[in-house]
């Protein structure tokens, strides 16, 4: 067998035996809005979420209907947190959001699924502000 055939082979059994690392999701920024049309940015980084930004509409005690700021990572975190995108597509994050509250008063999540260049997924807050809404972003 010639060494050409040898990588060839080599290279075939490779992207059978590891299908996630073909589907892996493409670097870069992710662009959108949520339910409430707010934008909402997303960065993937070597198969991790490493930045999101958004402002779902919800509740907060004392205050009532307002926008949430939703960042992940959040200022609670280290700022080399990322969450990692599975072979499946899909990726979650539950964190807290201040560091100046109890994660039981301040609990952030969010979910979501990469899809080709597409991400669709959901913020949600709980605890003192309460808040759910699903979005949508595009690569640029």
């Amino acid at each position: 067998m010639t060494r050409n055939r040898l990588a060839a082979v080599v290279a075939l059994l490779v992207t059978l035996i590891f299908p996630a690392a073909a589907g892996a999701a493409k670097n870069g920024t992710y662009v959108g809005k949520d339910e409430g049309k707010v934008k909402v940015t997303l960065k993937i980084k070597h198969n991790r979420v490493t930045s999101f930004k958004g402002n779902p509409s919800g509740y907060c005690y004392g205050i009532g209907t307002t926008f949430v700021a939703f960042k992940y990572p959040s200022a609670a975190q280290r700022p080399s947190a990322s969450s990692k995108i599975k072979g499946n597509g899909v990726f979650s994050a539950v964190f807290k959001g201040s560091p100046d509250v109890s994660f039981k008063d301040d609990q952030r999540t969010l979910t979501g699924k990469v899809k080709g260049k597409k991400v669709s997924g959901r913020m949600i807050v709980s605890g003192l502000c309460q808040a759910d809404q699903k979005f949508t972003a595009t690569r640029k």
